[in-house]
This record gives structure tokens, sequence and C-alpha cells, in this order.
């Protein structure tokens, strides 16, 4: 992990190197530090702290849009997978970099959330805005961005679905910065950024099935 975050200050440096040998980072490579709320970096081994193996996640740059696209599963069953992704505002407590996940308004088919995250790389920070429509389907998530604050497209969805008993979720996400930023220094960021943030995912829905494991057993029991 140290060598990932060499080579990346290098490229920073590389990047920004001006005349007389001096070097420079502009405000919109620090807005590069990590662009997601769900944003954070990527874990170093195949294997998740759940003990299932890393979802492999892919990143496409499609006219200035950054596609997404990752797919894992858990041996937990999905209603457990749909109970940590709709706890809005339990999130900063299993996504660390969200300072705040707050839901401001409620409807029979959705939810509005406001949150407040810090993104971070070297010795870089930014704050991240969104306040995010998230409509609430059998099957699926979908969210979107409307305050324009740090982003000017942010949207995607979590797809849920169950395959022998196991929860299978899909996530993707289109996502435009609202300022300028070299493609593959954002490419490399929010791969790593989108695997730790399924690794979160992962341990805490694996958390969340082993604590509810002795209820069950009780509440069979009576």
């Amino acid at each position: 992990m140290q060598q990932v975050d060499a080579m990346t200050r290098t490229a920073f440096v590389a990047a920004n190197q001006g005349t007389g040998g001096r070097t420079s980072v502009r405000p919109s490579l620090r807005w590069a530090a990590g662009l997601v709320t769900l944003v954070v970096l990527a874990p170093v081994s195949g294997v998740t702290a759940a003990g299932v193996p890393a979802a492999p996640v892919t990143v496409r740059d499609v006219d200035g849009a950054y596609q997404v696209t990752a797919t894992f599963t858990t041996p937990e069953p999905l209603a457990v997978a749909r109970q940590v992704l709709t706890d809005y505002e339990g999130i900063p407590r299993f996504m660390p970099d969200v300072r705040s996940s707050r839901v401001v308004e409620r409807s029979a088919t959705g939810v509005v959330v406001e949150q407040e995250a810090v993104a971070r790389v070297l010795f870089f920070s930014k704050q991240i805005t969104l306040r995010l429509d998230i409509q609430e389907h059998a099957d699926a998530l979908c969210f979107r961005d409307r305050s324009g604050k740090s982003f000017i497209r942010y949207e995607g969805r979590w797809i849920l679905r169950e395959q022998d008993g196991h929860a299978v979720v899909t996530y993707e996400l289109t996502a435009r910065p609202a300022f300028d930023v070299p493609g593959w220094v954002l490419t490399r960021l929010l791969k790593r950024d989108a695997e730790r943030l399924i690794e979160r995912l992962q341990a805490e829905i694996h958390a969340r099935a082993r604590a509810a494991l002795p209820l069950t057993r009780v509440t069979d029991r009576s």
C-alpha cells in the first residue's frame, strides 16, 4: 500500500512540474483525492475482512463521465444486505469518511438523504456534499445527486437479487466531476475507493447477520 501511495504522489508531482524546478498542486488535483461519498483505499489482498473474495471493480471513462461497476456475493440473506444499504443515517458508523448522513424527506417510494464526507489522498482532503434522491424498489435502490455542489452528474443504483439463499449485489455509479482532473488519476482513485466501499459493506453485512443469529435461535425455541 505504501508503494502505491508513493507512485500516486510521484504522479501528482510529475503532472504539476513547473519551471525552475518548482512544483505546485492545483486545487483540481486535490479534489481528485476521492470523489465519492462511498470512497476510500482498496484492500491489499483478494479476500475481504468478512472472508469472502474481493469484488472486481471496473471503471470506464465515457465522454468525461466515469462509470463504475462491481458485483459481489455474500453468504448472508438478501434481507440483511438491504438492511445495511438502507441504513442511511447509520452509514458514518461503518464508513468513517462519511461525516454525516441525514434523512431529510421520506415518501412512499423513497427518501432524500443529505451527506457530508471528507475525501482524502496523501496530504490533501476535500469536503464532498451530496443531496441524494433515493428511489427504493423491490430489487434496486436508485440514487441521484440533486445538489450539484461536488458533481455535474452523480447517479447510480444498487441492484439486489438472491441466489441459493445468498445476496448478490451489483453497484453501478456514473460520476462527472465539476472540475478538471487527469483521467488516469481519477480512474485509479475511483477503482480503489469503490473496492474499499464494497469491502466495508460486506463486513457490515456479515457482522449484522452474526449479531442476529442468537436472537433468531431464541425466537425459534419460544
